[in-house]
């Protein structure tokens, strides 16, 4: 008898300790997830006593904000258009963006409870909290400007913080005219797909700015990668698998900084055949490929690479110049270079600075945080340093400046099968005085990256610097 109360004491006990460790971990860790899911129907009970607050820049430029008529309907007001549709987000048609993430957070009251009963008692609603974001309103009008009528992206971030200073996609749509324009939005027969976002939902061969991974995997492989030798004809292989160098351009023979810094595809494909396929996956997947990217506050798609043991030589050969299978998000291409600037370690990507209440108190402040630690401050300081050469002597010199320091790698990124149409790429870096930037820039089917998002590049770093 007494077993039997033991056991049963000790069941309830586990009980007790599994349903209070629940409450607590949902108190610390899933609280704002279930609050500001739109779904969840307390947001529509607030909003009958609380007037939604704003978002705003990182400067306090209203990005967002609640306008409400004489006969006191309320209508949400987007002041920049379409510049940051995407990021805000909308609240018709589907929640989307900071508009779905942070609703809860905007239909939440920070001023004094004495004055909150006061403004209820005379019928009036309260004002709720303000997101005040990391979007750098002049860098986003950059990086719009600079992409033009182009389809693609322009992602541009602080590296030693995470912050997201601009992200931007086009084709864009203008959400204070949604209702009017939705029909065709869906109907999309233009096939802009202006709903999507590109910087975290496109998915697209990196093209040679994943020779940034290729290059990193060789070198933790082979500790003499410095007395690397190839010899380049201006292509590798026969048949379907041949590879050849842009253009068909021939290298000569050149050692691994020469090859990253001029993009040799033959050498990266030669390289890439003799890798340990097994590291090659973790080293991609400690960077987050085939994983969800640490950002809550926006809707994305997950990059990836996965390079089986037994995979033919011609399939291996494409990866390792960022064709084939391998697709990556523009944000998420930007992590190895941000990882790179900040020594190794990986800061968690954010949106979202702080909230204040309608005085301008801070009620809640976002603090940086490391997700990862990918890689050495060694291997940190040698692909910054072969970055630097692809500005000073390779695919990038347009970028070599005298205002700051640039780095980077561009890529032209084939995407239809037997086309010679590719997508242009640049990721890199500039720094100055101990401030840092970092860029991840793609334009659709427009040629090399040379040509056309290095510039976008120079654009952003100059109006930064």
């Amino acid at each position: 008898m007494n077993r039997e109360m033991a056991a049963v004491t000790y069941i309830f006990m586990f009980l007790f300790v599994f349903m209070a460790s629940y409450v607590i971990w949902f108190l610390m860790g899933d609280t704002d997830k279930i609050l500001n899911n739109p779904q969840n129907k307390r947001q529509e009970l607030l909003a009958e006593r609380i007037q939604k607050g704003s978002i705003l820049s990182d400067k306090g430029k209203v990005l967002a904000k609640t306008e409400t008529d004489s006969k006191g309907n309320e209508k949400r007001v987007y002041p920049y258009n379409e510049l940051f549709a995407h990021v805000v987000g909308r609240v018709s048609h589907g929640k989307t963006g900071l508009e779905a993430s942070e609703g809860y957070t905007m239909l939440t009251t920070g001023i004094n409870p004495l004055t909150g009963l006061f403004n209820e008692l005379k019928g009036e609603k309260n004002p709720g909290n303000n997101v005040v974001t990391t979007l750098n309103v002049k860098l986003s009008q950059v990086a719009s400007e600079s992409l033009g009528s182009r389809r693609g992206a322009v992602v541009v971030t602080e590296p030693s913080t995470g912050k997201i200073l601009a992200l931007v996609s086009k084709p864009s749509y203008n959400p204070n005219q949604l209702d009017r324009n939705w029909e065709g939005l869906i109907r999309d027969n233009d096939d802009d797909s202006a709903l999507y976002n590109r910087a975290t939902q496109g998915l697209y061969p990196p093209g040679s700015t994943f020779k940034l991974y290729t290059t990193l995997e060789y070198m933790r492989e082979t500790r003499q990668y410095e007395e690397f030798r190839y010899t380049c004809t201006g292509s590798i292989g026969k048949g379907k698998e041949a590879i050849n160098c842009y253009g068909h351009e021939v290298h000569g023979t050149i050692g691994l900084k020469k090859a990253f810094s001029e993009s040799c595809n033959a050498a990266f494909a030669q390289i890439g055949v003799g890798l340990n396929t097994s590291g090659w996956n973790s080293l991609c997947n400690s960077l987050y490929y085939n994983k969800t990217l640490p950002i809550k506050e926006l809707e994305q798609k997950s990059s990836r690479f996965d390079i089986a043991s037994g995979e033919g030589k011609g399939d291996i050969m494409q990866a390792a110049i960022g064709q084939g299978t391998v697709l990556t998000t523009p944000l998420q291409n930007s992590f190895l270079v941000s990882a790179v600037l900040n020594e190794g370690k990986l800061m968690k990507p954010y949106l979202v600075d702080r909230i204040e209440d309608t005085y301008g108190n801070v009620v809640r402040q976002q603090e940086p945080s490391e997700v990862a630690a990918p890689i050495t401050k060694k291997e940190a300081k040698v692909l910054k340093e072969y970055m630097r050469e692809t500005v000073l002597s390779g695919t990038a010199t347009a970028l070599n400046s005298s205002r700051y320091k640039a780095g980077g790698k561009t890529g032209s990124a084939q995407f239809k099968e037997g086309s010679t149409d590719s997508h242009a790429w640049f990721v890199g870096y500039a720094e100055k005085d101990g401030r840092q930037l970092v860029v991840s820039i793609i334009v659709e089917g427009a040629g090399t990256g040379s040509a056309h998002a290095v510039p976008i590049a120079r654009k952003i770093f100059d109006a930064y610097f």
